[in-house]
């Protein structure tokens, strides 16, 4: 009898283990798998990354952040933030400007082909762009991302494991 106590007692703890790892996953921090190379250099295809999911709960989304996204109802996309409410964007000749100024992107390693001209980030949404500018699908093609779209921020790489870091 003892030993299907010990059974019971071992099981509860079980439980109570897994229904807060649950609500880690859910509410908390979350894997996610890069998917193509739409965030190179930052980002390699097939890395494993932890996205914290309750940043933006004390905190709105900021420049350079690196976040993930619901695309649309079968995808997420990983992409930087580059601009929030308010700010007047435009590419020309390769280079980003943000509220008339020149934006420094260190995380970029080629000239931005293609242009746009001036737009205004509408209230409560977000532009954003893939590092790999020219073989990105961002908020030049899908348009802006409300706030309910962004799903957490990327915070660091664990996977392989020689990639290992903070996302910068």
């Amino acid at each position: 009898m003892k030993r299907n106590l010990g059974i019971v007692h071992f099981s509860r703890y079980f439980l109570v283990l897994a229904m807060l790892l649950v609500m880690v996953r859910i509410f908390f921090f979350a894997p996610y798998v890069v998917e193509g190379v739409s965030m190179y250099p930052t980002l390699g295809d097939n890395e494993r990354i932890v996205v914290n999911k309750w940043i933006y709960y004390v905190r709105n989304p900021r420049y350079g952040d690196v976040i993930v996204l619901h695309a649309n109802d079968e995808e997420d996309y990983i992409k930087r933030i580059i601009g929030v409410p308010g700010d007047e964007l435009e590419l020309k000749n390769g280079v980003l400007y943000r509220n008339g100024k020149i934006v420094d992107e260190p995380y970029i390693n080629e000239v931005t082909l293609g242009e746009f001209d001036k737009i205004k980030v509408l209230p409560n949404s977000y532009f954003v762009m893939g590092d790999n500018r020219n073989r990105s699908m961002d908020s030049r093609e899908i348009g802006f991302i409300s706030r309910s779209k962004v799903v957490g921020k990327a915070e660091f790489i664990f996977y392989p494991f020689q990639n290992v870091k903070w996302i910068e």
